[in-house]
């Protein structure tokens, strides 16, 4: 990042940091030379290289929402078929609950009808593992589903790469940047893949469930599918904050005369 001295009186180190990320640097740099130009043509330029500035502004308040939204129908389709699944499996519980009731009933019933001891022993030992079984059925886990996505928002949160091949180079620097986390300690991302680790997946870095959500997708549960709308939520909570700091940063730039 070029030497930003000649800003220092007019904007935070914050904003110097929003600035490298968003292009408008060298903006801001014109903008400060050109304060000392009380002339007519002066404040022209200073119009134009603000307008210039907006613009720019604005398209990264685009990228920002663009991927918003792109997380936001992410989650909402996990959402969709999880309920789905969950509706399904609800419906299969209640069948089987209302079988097992029946064969319960019936098995009381014919045990008291039936006057022989041995055949009494035997209907309802039968009726005992009908109900039994159709009770236990019960609690079978439902169905898996295929749900797959070759571009995976969550998979360079996980893995941390250099360079990513989904987020634009704003929102990735962003992310990465530890002076626009709460604390200041290590960037957004890292708090991300932290708190994921630890809650998520209990401290493990592999397994099924790790390859199927970072993955390219697979056979999802509705618990699975869950879990990847509960993980796009959060995430489209950090982007969303992320607007923060640019709306403060633009606060700045419009102090400057």
């Amino acid at each position: 990042m070029r030497r930003a001295t000649d800003l220092i009186p007019y904007f935070s180190d914050h904003d110097i940091l929003m600035a490298n990320a968003t292009g408008t640097l060298s903006f801001l740099h014109k903008l400060v030379h050109n304060q000392s130009d009380t002339s007519l043509e002066g404040k022209v330029e200073r119009l134009h290289i603000k307008n210039e500035l907006q613009n720019r502004l604005l398209l990264v308040t685009t990228e920002l929402n663009s991927f918003s939204a792109e997380l936001d129908c992410e989650g909402e389709r996990a959402d969709q078929l999880a309920s789905y699944l969950d509706e399904r499996a609800n419906n299969r519980n209640d069948v089987l609950t209302v079988a097992s009731i029946a064969v319960g009933a019936v098995t009381t019933i014919a045990t008291v009808s039936i006057s022989s001891d041995a055949t009494q022993n035997v209907v309802g030992l039968v009726g005992g593992l009908l109900s039994g079984g159709l009770g236990g059925s019960s609690l079978i886990k439902g169905r898996k589903v295929p749900f797959n996505h070759p571009r995976n928002v969550l998979k360079d949160i996980w893995e941390v790469p250099q360079q990513s091949s989904i987020y634009t180079p704003f929102i990735w620097y962003m992310l990465n940047e530890k002076s626009f986390s709460n604390e200041h300690k290590q960037g957004i991302i890292r708090s991300i893949r932290d708190r994921w680790l630890t809650l998520q997946f209990d401290g493990e870095t592999e397994g099924r469930k790790q390859n199927l959500l970072f993955g390219k997708g697979g056979k999802y549960k509705a618990d699975d599918l869950h879990d990847r709308a509960d993980l796009l939520n959060q995430l489209q909570s950090s982007i969303r904050s992320l607007n923060q700091d640019l709306q403060s940063f633009v606060l700045s730039v419009n102090r400057l005369p």
